[in-house]
């Protein structure tokens, strides 16, 4: 008996810079590429919005609510944009990211938040033992130790990993590992 089609489903994907997007292409077409290719679901990039700061799906940078809100709300009433789900790949390290988790949701559209940072995850899963939020006064100092210690450990800025560099990382740490820490991403699949 022949497959029945499944209806695709589209998600326009916003990240919040390079290293998120970066990490994310590698996820889905590199490390789970047949777990993607094989499903339904399909992610575009051609969210563009000049003014907002808004390039290839990157918001270029939110560092508090309020900036998320503004490129948000830009998104949002944008009629090429109306109606369709968004997914977001976000750092999780600033003071307002519950209230961004609720925004983002209230409207139906997902988050996947990169706990604490993607520095941070990707030292982790590199099996370099970053210091965590509780060691620092602020969010602040937290992640620019982070982007240092990245540096200094990997000799290169997390927006300039490549796959082979993501292959070097996530080669110590298992797929259960890797799913459990991106469970939104991997939701869409289901």
């Amino acid at each position: 008996m022949p497959k029945k089609k499944s209806f695709k489903i589209y998600y326009l994907l916003l990240t919040e810079g390079t290293t998120e997007f970066n990490l994310f292409g590698y996820l889905t077409t590199n490390k789970f590429k047949g777990d993607f290719e094989g499903s339904n679901v399909q992610f575009s990039i051609k969210v563009e919005i000049v003014d907002a700061g808004i390039s290839q799906g990157k918001l270029n940078g939110v560092g508090n609510g309020t900036s998320f809100k503004t490129k948000y709300d830009s998104i949002k009433d944008d009629t090429r944009y109306v109606g369709q789900k968004l997914f977001f790949v976000i750092d999780k390290d600033f003071d307002d990211s519950l209230q961004v988790k609720e925004l983002i949701e209230k409207d139906g559209n997902i988050v996947q938040f990169v706990e604490y940072n993607s520095e941070h995850l990707l030292l982790r899963f590199g099996g370099k033992n970053p210091r965590n939020p509780k060691d620092f006064k602020n969010m602040g100092e937290f992640r620019d130790y982070c982007k240092n210690e990245f540096e200094k450990q990997f000799n290169k800025k997390a927006s300039e990993f490549k796959d082979a560099d993501f292959d070097s990382i996530f080669a110590n740490t298992t797929d259960d590992a890797v799913k459990k820490t991106f469970v939104e991403l991997f939701s869409t699949l289901s």
